[in-house]
């Protein structure tokens, strides 16, 4: 399961990071190096050997490292183990070469476990791409074989989507069928805290009435 950073995970990697080793960070929060290096290069910090080298401007090199570190950062898994690997084949400067094997590293663990994500469970998925604001991706498998007209779940992640996108008709459709489908829904609805502006509108009071 991916690691879930806390608002004070953020604040501590974003103030001690600098003094510590990717190491010593994941150990404090039980995760792995790569892991880390993912949030640290969001949170565009780093730490004492996450540092960046200097490689020539205007290289070949270069512009793919940089390429692939973007598609690293956007989740792009695939693209990202694609455009390192070139990196590595290809480059001429070592500190290059060694930081795009250690991303390599990093890129192909998540497209491995993103691939194997969707072998084993689609609504994992959908809520891997929901999270990191692929709406319109969540969406898509959500809907897959009309998934969200018979499964709660995936009813329940639509109208989530819909209600992050201010879209409260839509997500009240939905919602609705969620809770036609599994009454636990509402529950949850209830006590969701994505859903607060959503309850608090009294267009939608009967969709959380008990």
């Amino acid at each position: 399961m991916a690691k879930q950073w806390k608002k004070e995970d953020e604040t501590y990697l974003r103030r001690y990071a600098k003094d510590r080793h990717v190491g010593e960070l994941a150990e404090r929060f039980k995760t792995d190096a790569a892991t880390v290096l993912l949030k640290l290069k969001e949170l565009e910090v780093e730490a004492l050997d996450s540092v960046e080298p200097a490689p020539l401007e205007g290289s070949h090199q270069l512009d793919l490292y940089e390429r692939a570190l973007r598609a690293l950062h956007a989740g792009k898994w695939s693209e990202a183990v694609e455009g390192f690997e070139k990196v590595v084949a290809q480059g001429d400067q070592p500190d290059l070469i060694n930081r795009a094997r250690r991303y390599l590293t990093v890129a192909t663990e998540r497209n491995e476990g993103a691939q194997k994500t969707e072998a084993e469970d689609p609504y994992l998925l959908a809520i891997y791409e929901r999270n990191r604001g692929e709406f319109d991706a969540a969406m898509s498998i959500a809907s897959a074989g009309g998934r969200r007209a018979r499964d709660p779940r995936f009813a329940y992640l639509v109208a989530s989507i819909h209600v992050a996108r201010g879209e409260f008709d839509e997500a009240a459709e939905f919602l609705g069928t969620a809770i036609e489908l599994d009454p636990m829904s509402r529950i949850h609805a209830c006590n969701d805290a994505e859903f607060v502006e959503f309850r608090a509108d009294p267009q939608y009071a009967a969709l959380f009435a008990e």
